[in-house]
């Protein structure tokens, strides 16, 4: 009886070796995983830095075309029309004095 305890112990103590071995095989598996991930980030973000004037120029140019092709009135059109209110304002207020 007293070697089955034994063995239960030894078992036990066994057990609890691998078990600390194989969670510090989940710790290394997890570290290299946060650095290969860390590394790929990294590289995601020099990558985009690297194009964000590629990228913005293009979009200035995407939306450019958008509002020519679009009805919105751009801020020449506005200024333009406001310089002609301001013409016509003065033709009256000449026409009013006479």
């Amino acid at each position: 009886m007293l070697q089955k305890i034994r063995k239960a112990v030894m078992a036990g103590l066994g057990m609890g070796a691998l078990g600390v071995e194989r969670f510090e095989d989940w710790v290394r598996h997890g570290e290299e995983s946060q650095s290969d991930c860390a590394k790929a980030v990294r590289k995601f973000l020099s990558e985009a830095e690297k194009n964000s004037d590629k990228i913005e120029e293009k979009g200035r140019k995407l939306a450019k075309r958008i509002l020519e092709k679009s009805p919105v009135p751009t801020r020449s059109d506005l200024e333009r029309l406001e310089k002609q209110i301001q013409e016509l304002s003065h033709r009256l207020k000449q026409t009013g004095k006479n």
